[in-house]
């Protein structure tokens, strides 16, 4: 569509020149304009061959022009297309990869929630052995983990449970677990 309203309008401006070099040179009249529109017998074509006047100089340039404007435009056009075909195979690409990324993300938090759930299942089978002894034997197991570990395996343990192993364990480290069991949240283990 465009290539048909350039060539249009070159087509146009060809004329137009045409008549402008014509009226410029005091050409412009009916007769001038019978010879561009029909061309004469042979014989006058013979002689504006043998001595060619100003005006076909001139409008042999402009034609040549156009047909050089023309070529450009066409080659401009395929690369246009080119691009625009570029365009569509990365808009592909991107929509494939897009795809690729939504699908591994909802692997991911699969596997993640997979994973909280694997560990609060491990926190909890800590928590009930902890829970079956002793407060200070419990402690003696704990106080080798950090206290945040620890506040972690305490949130599964019964709160009178909790109080006696946080109790037998040293001041210090206590006072960190404490601390710590006030962030902690318990993973709920859905019962399967």
């Amino acid at each position: 569509m465009r290539l048909l309203i350039v060539v249009i309008l070159s087509v146009v401006s060809f004329i137009g020149t045409l008549v402008g070099v014509l009226a410029l040179t005091g050409n412009l009249s009916g007769e001038s304009l019978q010879k561009l529109v029909a061309p004469s017998s042979t014989a006058s074509q013979k002689v504006s061959i043998s001595r060619p006047s100003i005006q076909e100089d001139t409008i042999a340039t402009l034609i040549e022009q156009i047909q050089k404007k023309e070529a450009s435009l066409k080659q401009k056009e395929e690369e246009i297309k080119k691009k625009e075909e570029e365009i569509k195979l990365k808009s592909q690409e991107l929509q494939q990869m897009q795809s690729k990324i939504e699908s591994v993300q909802k692997e991911l938090s699969s596997k993640l929630e997979i994973d909280k759930k694997e560990k609060a299942v491990q926190m909890q089978t800590i928590a009930v052995t902890l829970s079956g002894m002793k407060p200070d034997k419990a402690a003696e197991r704990l106080k080798t983990m950090s206290p945040d570990e620890i506040a972690e395996i305490l949130s599964y343990v019964k709160p009178k449970e909790r109080g006696k192993i946080v109790e037998a364990l040293d001041a210090q480290l206590a006072a960190q677990v404490l601390q710590s069991l006030q962030k902690v949240q318990p993973i709920s283990i859905p019962s399967s």
